[in-house]
């Protein structure tokens, strides 16, 4: 049943996807874009909160003095407290959090970025699967052909029962490759389908033919602008101004905080006011930990950006050298070659029907075609794979980093 599912989703009514599309939909859709969201929401939250200010503190103590010459009156002390930091601090607890934004923000760049490569693998996956399922379709119906052509040869006595045996067995051999193609397609749509959030069996075709027709940078400045651009990279950057932040902050907290206030004592015959200040005497804790700690964060964020560096270059460079290759080796299947061996299947079937092609040369023909067809697929495939990692390396669409490219 659940084979049946996924082979013939396509019997309802297929809904027409382009590549842009499918993007927006997989962002709209992505439960971790929402939580990224959430995180810079969250961030936001603490800027507020690392600028705001204490409320102020209210003591009234009303009550009665007794004394043994004139006996009890009213009495009542009132006080207002408001801390107030030490210069600076508030200013850089508000540059940390703001610093935070900016990391969430990158971060949720780069996981879009990176969401954007998996959908339009997956989408010219599918639409290279379609692709597939059109030329063994043609390859079963030449096959049908080649029975129907062979059978009438026997009738006719002019070739072997064998000949129609052969025949028949090709059939066999271009159903089954036919249906595995059919499986092919139906995995990559459900694959698709998850990044959209969609059900895994629900239908869909895609429309836009797969980029294959694009120039590369020299590889020098490749590498230069994927560095330059790369949002992990940036996001370190950010992480590593925050750590520097943060260093700051300890150190400055090591200096005491206010609290000020007037307080006003009430007798009938007498009223005191003062003014008081309040702050604690830094003779123990210097915050020598903490600063030691945050001093350490910072090293290991530089640490980790030298790291992500030396990874993001390396990825970036194998899959530059592989996109290369693929554009190579893509480019040896040229137009004309391709319109060539289409033309020749075709005048090879005619005359194989009409007798002026022999059986052997009517099948190497056919397997030439075939052969070639597949092993273009296949290029277009790794061209798509070797484009995915070069973007996912990156961090950023291929289109942001090289010229515009043309769909062939």
């Amino acid at each position: 049943m659940i084979a049946v599912a996924l082979l013939f989703p396509v019997c309802a009514l297929a809904d027409s996807l382009t590549r842009e599309q499918a993007v927006t939909e997989a962002r709209a859709h992505n439960p971790e874009i929402r939580s990224l969201a959430a995180a810079i929401a969250s961030a936001r939250g603490d800027v507020t909160t690392a600028g705001k200010w204490t409320n102020p503190e209210l003591t009234v103590a009303p009550g009665f003095r007794t004394s043994d010459a004139g006996g009890d009156q009213f009495h009542a002390v009132a006080e207002l407290r408001q801390e107030l930091l030490f210069p600076g601090k508030r200013d850089l607890r508000v540059a940390v959090a703001q610093k935070n934004v900016a990391v969430q923000e990158l971060a949720l760049t780069a996981f879009q970025y990176q969401l954007d490569a998996r959908v339009r693998r997956s989408y010219d996956a599918l639409y290279l699967a379609q692709r597939a399922i059109t030329l063994h379709e043609r390859r079963l119906a030449l096959a049908h052909e080649f029975v129907a052509a062979a059978q009438k040869k026997v009738a006719a006595g002019t070739t072997s029962e064998f000949e129609a045996t052969r025949a028949e067995a090709d059939v066999v051999r271009a159903e089954k490759t036919l249906r595995d193609a059919r499986v092919a397609q139906a995995t990559a749509r459900g694959s698709l389908n998850a990044l959209l959030g969609r059900e895994p069996i629900a239908a869909l075709e895609v429309t836009d033919s797969t980029r294959i027709d694009f120039s590369l940078p020299d590889e020098a400045t490749f590498l230069a602008r994927v560095e330059k651009e790369n949002p992990g990279l940036r996001v370190q950057d950010m992480t590593i101004e925050q750590a520097k932040l943060t260093v700051e902050l300890e150190r400055k907290l090591r200096m005491p905080d206010f609290t000020l206030g007037p307080n006003i004592e009430y007798l009938k015959d007498e009223q005191t006011y003062d003014l008081g200040v309040s702050l604690p005497l830094p003779l123990w804790d210097h915050r020598k930990g903490e600063i030691a700690t945050a001093t350490a964060e910072q090293e290991r964020a530089l640490a980790e950006r030298d790291r992500l560096r030396s990874e993001i270059l390396s990825d970036a460079g194998a899959a530059y050298a592989s996109t290369a290759g693929a554009l190579e080796s893509l480019a040896l299947f040229t137009p004309d070659l391709r319109a060539r061996m289409n033309a020749a299947i075709d005048a090879a079937a005619q005359g194989y029907r009409e007798g002026r092609v022999t059986l052997l040369t009517y099948i190497e023909i056919q397997r030439t075609f075939f052969e070639m067809q597949s092993d273009y697929i296949d290029a277009m495939q790794a061209l798509i794979d070797a484009r995915a990692a070069l973007e996912t390396a990156a961090g950023v669409s291929l289109e942001s980093l090289i010229e515009t490219p043309s769909g062939r």
